[in-house]
This record gives structure tokens, C-alpha cells and sequence, in this order.
């Protein structure tokens, strides 16, 4: 049996779902997996929450706390907004975190179950994509929002997207030089992109309302069309940041401009975005650009991409960007 089924099938055993179909959906930061009451047929997310191997990013979210912290995250959203979030759902003890232990390193492994959402997921080849980007936008300020009015405590040892977190993912991208992902003219361009890019960071922080919890991984894969409704999932890279750094993350996955524009036009509808900030979001781009760097270090299915994309990367984002000349329009 695969060690992932071995897994599932030790976490299910926990939760009152009758006659179990599991369904495989993906394994990164978490294991993910559909689970189906064969029974009451009714549809359940289990989360696993042990990266896969080659996994870089520094994934605190796994301990107790923080999972605790994320599933109240979900649950204020869902009751103060009009999105319509997964629940946690509890297990047979009552608890809506669960515990098994690893084969390998007998250590603890955490486990949550969500209700399942029904819908597609978002794909650049809908009929309605540009409908759909711009109601993403919509529901992404509904976000924002809810996070600027939430109080909660910023000492949540969560993902915090500041600084010094820039700093370390440069730190982490040098190895990509030793591993000879990238060039050192390449690493100098992304050093320094970092660095205005923490510049434009402490602007953010003379300025009200610019930062809070927010998704941090907002992309097509974790959005689900429901309804004329667009619906985040997988909150588990959620953290306290700057609220552009969720469009800088959307615009670089979102693509003609076109897209782009209706996605920024849904979160006007909700939110002041001047066309002045718009150099933060170019920022945060870039960012996210570099996270996915970091996350994928070691990763072996990722080293055709780094050699393939550096150096546009550098070229069409990181230049321009460093010359303060906006991109946004132009790719």
C-alpha cells in the first residue's frame, strides 16, 4: 500500500464517514484527498498536513496553534461575509484537529477535515473567464475588508510575509547558484529587486489599512466558480501581510491583461485602489515570483522551469521594475 493511503486511511478511521471513497487531489504543502460517505453521499476535504519531500517553504502552519488560528480564520470569514467558506468538521471526539503518527519519524502529523465545495475549479479557458476574474477581485476586497476590521493577535506564529522574510527567501534562492539553477548576474538582479521591493514595504507601513491576515495563495487552483461566485480554498499558506501582495500573487497568474484589468476593476468596486499603488502590486508580483523560487528549491520537477524562466523573469519584470518602469501593461 502507498504510505500517503496508509495515511488517509488512519486519518479517516477518526471521523464519522461511512463506507469511505477517497480520491487522491494533490500532495504539496499538505496531502490533500475528496473523501465520500458512500452512505449519506455527502463530500469532505481530509488535509494531511505533511509536506512532500522536496517541499521547501518553512511551513509552520503545521503545528497545533497555527492550524487552530486557520480554521478560525475560515470561520469568521464564512460569518461575517457573504463567502461561502469550507466548515471544519469535527472528529469522533469532538475535536476539529485530528493526530496520527508518522511511520517514518514517529512523530506527530496533524490532520483537518473540511466540507467539501461543490463547483469547478477556475481555468483560463472558461467561457466567462474575464466575469470570473473580475468577481475575484470583488470577493478578494470582501476579503480584505473582513481582515482590516478582524482582530486578532499578530503574536499568531503564522506565516508573516515582511521584511525579513524577504530576506531570508533571497537567502534561499542563493543556493539555486550552487545548485546551477541560475547564474550569479541573475542572483544580483533578484538581490536587488528584493531589496526595493522591501523598500516599497516600509512605504506600505507609513500608510493606513495596508496590511493584515490574508490568503497569501491566491491563485487559479485554490478558486472555485460556484454560482457566479468565487469561492478561496486552501488557507493553509495564510499569514499576516500586505493586502497588494494577494493581487500581486493573482496578477501573476492571471493572464491577458484584459484579465488583469477586470481583476483590479472587482476590487475598485470594494476597496480605493489609485493607480499610483500600483508599483506595490508589481512588487508583490515579482514576490510571489520568488516564494514559488524558494518553495521549489529542491524540487526536482521544478529545475526545468527555473532554467527556462530566469532569465525572462529578470528581464521582463525585475529590470523594468528596478528602473521603475511599469510592467503590469506590458507582459
Amino acid at each position: 500500500m502507498n504510505e500517503w493511503k496508509r495515511y488517509v486511511e488512519c486519518a479517516i478511521k477518526q471521523y464519522n464517514v461511512k463506507k469511505p471513497v477517497i480520491e487522491f487531489i494533490r500532495h504539496n504543502e499538505n496531502l490533500t484527498c475528496k473523501i465520500i460517505d458512500n452512505v449519506t453521499k455527502r463530500a469532505y476535504v481530509l488535509r494531511i498536513h505533511k509536506p512532500i519531500d522536496g517541499f521547501s517553504l518553512n511551513t509552520v502552519q503545521h503545528s497545533y496553534e497555527n492550524l487552530v488560528f486557520e480554521l478560525n480564520f475560515i470561520k469568521e470569514i464564512k460569518k461575517q461575509t457573504n463567502i461561502n467558506l469550507q466548515e471544519a468538521v469535527k472528529n469522533k471526539e469532538g475535536h476539529l484537529i485530528s493526530k496520527i503518527i508518522d511511520s517514518v519519524t514517529s512523530k506527530i502529523i496533524y490532520v483537518t477535515m473540511l466540507s467539501w465545495i461543490d463547483g469547478k475549479t477556475m481555468s483560463h479557458e472558461d467561457i466567462n473567464w474575464e466575469e470570473e476574474a473580475y468577481l475575484t477581485g470583488v470577493m478578494t476586497a470582501k476579503l480584505h475588508q473582513f481582515s482590516v476590521n478582524w482582530k486578532y493577535s499578530q503574536k499568531e506564529n503564522r506565516h508573516r510575509y515582511n521584511q525579513e522574510k524577504v530576506r531570508k527567501t533571497v537567502m534561499r534562492i542563493k543556493e539555486a547558484v550552487n545548485l546551477k539553477l541560475i547564474n550569479n548576474k541573475q542572483y544580483h538582479m533578484i538581490e536587488q529587486g528584493a531589496n526595493r521591493i522591501i523598500e516599497l514595504m516600509l512605504e506600505l507601513d507609513r500608510k493606513p489599512n495596508t496590511k493584515g491576515y490574508i490568503h497569501a495563495d491566491l491563485q487559479k487552483s485554490n478558486l472555485i466558480v460556484q454560482n457566479h461566485q468565487i469561492l478561496p480554498i486552501d488557507f493553509g499558506l495564510s499569514g499576516y501581510g500586505y493586502y497588494y501582495m494577494d493581487l500581486g500573487g493573482l496578477s501573476a497568474d492571471f493572464t491577458p491583461l484584459a484579465i488583469r484589468k477586470a481583476l483590479l476593476a472587482g476590487y475598485r468596486l470594494i476597496r480605493n485602489l489609485p493607480e499610483a499603488d500600483m508599483k506595490y502590486i508589481e512588487g508583490f508580483f515579482i514576490y510571489t515570483i520568488l516564494l514559488a523560487m524558494e518553495t521549489h528549491l529542491h524540487n526536482p520537477k521544478f529545475k526545468e522551469w527555473y532554467l527556462r524562466r530566469t532569465e525572462a523573469i529578470c528581464n521582463d519584470y525585475i529590470s523594468p521594475f528596478l528602473n521603475q518602469i511599469s510592467f503590469y501593461e506590458r507582459i
